[in-house]
């Protein structure tokens, strides 16, 4: 019985952890509806495609991470601006509910695509940017620095709830819970769009990739100018405190 339950457990925890690595990939699981999974497979058919038979085709990474950058940066301002289109999705689908739910799976939509473009923009344009000789060394660096990046997000992501990682307080307009300080953010001021994107750059350093590590710092610097600009404001507005950090 005891090996039982040990087991159960184990299970549970491998089904919360590969639920959150999927939502945050950009398939929320607790809201899984027949478009969604047809638009997330869609999309990873077209990047299998990208990276089986555009293996080095910049040209096409590079249009293909400036229009997902673009979408996706364009949307969380436009949309989640004190005075942005939310209104419009919530007008639109009859309420917050389902007007959050269809800005939802926009976003998750434009999450998929913003990470597969930094990767693939990073596979096509290999290069020997370090000018590593000792591919070990090489290796070991990209390991540590995605592993790092991974556990972070994956840590910070548990912390805050995905409904926080997809901005639900701010599109609703207000806190949907009480800010506390947890997980990582006890000990760095905003590690979702710090540390956590450090994947990103293990991704480019490995590929040796001079657009890849320009995609990656691009992508950094423009959310956390979405932060400054518009999410702060709102975690200083909403939660009545002079913060800087949140998911």
């Amino acid at each position: 019985m005891v090996y039982k339950n040990i087991f159960t457990n184990i299970l549970r925890r491998v089904y919360i952890f590969l639920t959150l690595l999927i939502s945050i990939s950009g398939y929320v699981v607790k809201h899984a509806t027949i478009p969604r999974t047809i638009a997330i497979i869609l999309s990873i058919a077209g990047s299998i495609y990208l990276f089986s038979y555009q293996p080095h085709n910049y040209e096409l990474a590079i249009f293909y991470f400036i229009t997902a950058e673009v979408l996706y940066i364009s949307f969380i301002t436009l949309v989640l601006s004190e005075n942005g289109f939310r209104w419009w999705f919530i007008r639109k689908w009859g309420g917050e509910h389902e007007g959050y739910l269809a800005y939802e799976a926009t976003l998750g939509f434009l999450f998929f695509h913003n990470a597969a473009s930094i990767g693939y923009i990073a596979s096509s344009s290999s290069g020997d940017l370090l000018h590593f000789s000792y591919k070990g060394l090489l290796f070991a660096i990209s390991t540590i620095m995605f592993t790092l990046g991974f556990f972070v997000k994956i840590w910070a992501a548990k912390a805050v709830s995905i409904d926080i990682y997809y901005w639900k307080d701010m599109f609703l307009g207000g806190k949907i819970f009480d800010f506390v300080k947890t997980g990582p953010y006890k000990y760095f001021n905003n590690p979702m769009y710090g540390i956590g994107q450090l994947q990103g750059y293990a991704i480019a350093i490995w590929y040796g990739s001079k657009y890849g590590l320009l995609a990656v710092l691009l992508n950094q610097v423009l959310i956390f100018s979405f932060y400054y600009m518009v999410e702060k404001k709102f975690i200083e507005r909403a939660y009545r405190c002079n913060i800087s950090t949140k998911g």
